[in-house]
């Protein structure tokens, strides 16, 4: 039974952060301390709770959700690479650029050619 309510707690947890870091997805300045202030916890907490649950740190966390938004403004609108960048609060579109590619082994605009020559699912 503790299991159940341990991964519902776990569940909820990663959902405020999700929802925390989507709020201020636009701030490149937005930070791990930032983050850790709003939900509650202290940083060494929040590191620790975030390893524990996805295996990510809490500022690989946060550019993880950042990458996730950009799939879907590069998907659904017709912003350039640069805005997308800034949309997801990068600071440069080389950065994200590089991110990207390290997270998903293609470049903002490779993806996004792929999509426009894949059938729409």
């Amino acid at each position: 039974m503790s299991d159940i309510t341990s991964s519902s707690l776990d569940e909820s947890f990663i959902q405020k952060t999700i929802k925390t870091v989507e709020e201020h997805i636009e701030n490149p300045q937005f930070s791990v301390e930032e983050l850790s202030s709003i939900i509650g916890m202290s940083r060494s907490n929040l590191y620790n709770k975030l390893m524990s649950i996805t295996g990510s740190s809490p500022s690989e966390f946060i550019r993880i959700i950042r990458l996730k938004k950009s799939l879907k403004l590069l998907e659904k609108t017709q912003m350039t690479v640069a805005e997308v960048a800034y949309k997801v609060g990068f600071n440069t579109p080389k950065i994200f650029t590089h991110y990207f590619k390290e997270e998903y082994k293609m470049t903002p605009t490779e993806y996004r050619k792929q999509k426009e020559q894949s059938p729409q699912s």
